[in-house]
């Protein structure tokens, strides 16, 4: 009874439930991502010169430019996503997102819950070490940058949901039997295999497996809803404290307000997870609160 609005949101890919077509999504959104990605080096190019992508792209530090170019650059997965959709299953770009409505008014109701509890969050829970502030970002820069910040973040988490528990989780529901738990265990299995980063040393793990339970529960969100709405407003706050407020020096670390003062491989990442695990569950029952499922 839990996940009944499942089948609403999977109705849209009963049309055309097979899966091979997942292969053929992949395969179309990959070549549209890489003509978009030259079309976009050729533009930089043309109006900064043969130097601007190397700059933007390549640079050794992840500053401000670099990481907007990295978060702006999911959208192109985004967008070769809706022509692989048309192509391949002759539905649209809205019909991933489930009843409209529904959508919308949940995203606002799990945001309102979601944004003031991360805050406390960082703000109240104890922390055993000082945070560094980002020299490249002092206060008054990052208010400036914050508005394209914030839509560099939306572009970034919403792409990921659109694909994870959007697509795939309607096509694998509509092309499985009921009961079948693969909906939501193949993407979330998906999602975290992207967050392995082998400079994470040890730490990878750690970093898979709160992405496997941030998988999980967004997916979870998704079913009970019948919309994506929760798991866009879960992922976006929480990209928003991990990448515009406080941040892992490395990559994508370049639009944080402060820098923790260890690197994604430090030892003392074991000992905070059960702290991110901690939140993640508190994230994920508030979410169900707003959301009444």
């Amino acid at each position: 009874m839990a996940y009944e609005r499942l089948d609403e949101f999977a109705a849209p890919a009963r049309a055309t439930p097979d899966l091979w077509r997942i292969g053929a999504v992949l395969a179309l959104m990959f070549v549209t991502v890489m003509v978009l990605q030259n079309l976009v080096f050729i533009f930089v190019a043309g109006l900064g010169g043969p130097d601007a992508v190397d700059a933007i792209y390549d640079a050794e530090d992840w500053g401000a430019g670099r990481t907007l170019a990295a978060l702006f650059t999911q959208g192109l997965f985004a967008l070769g996503l809706v022509v692989a959709l048309r192509a391949v299953h002759w539905r649209g770009f809205l019909s991933l997102f489930g009843p409209g409505v529904h959508a919308v008014g949940d995203f606002f109701r799990v945001f309102y819950w979601l944004a003031p509890l991360y805050l406390a969050a960082l703000l109240v829970l104890p922390a055993e070490y000082d945070l560094v502030a980002n020299e490249m970002m002092p206060t008054r820069r990052w208010l400036l940058y914050l508005p394209l910040a914030l839509a560099a973040v939306v572009v970034q988490a919403g792409t990921e949901e659109l694909f994870f528990r959007g697509y795939l989780t309607q096509q694998i529901a509509a092309g499985t039997r009921e009961g079948n738990w693969a909906w939501m265990a193949v993407p979330s299995i998906l999602f975290a295999s992207l967050h392995w980063t082998a400079g994470a040393g040890e730490n990878a793990l750690w970093f898979c497996l709160w992405a496997l339970a941030f998988g999980l529960a967004a997916a979870d969100l998704t079913a009970r809803a019948g919309n994506l709405g929760p798991a866009l407003a879960l992922h976006i706050v929480n990209n928003v404290i991990g990448l515009l407020v406080v941040s892992l020096p490395g990559p994508a670390s370049g639009l944080a307000l402060y820098h923790t003062p260890f690197a994604r491989d430090a030892g003392i990442i074991a000992g905070l997870m059960p702290v991110e695990f901690g939140l993640l569950l508190v994230a994920w029952l508030a979410a169900r609160v707003a959301i009444r499922a």
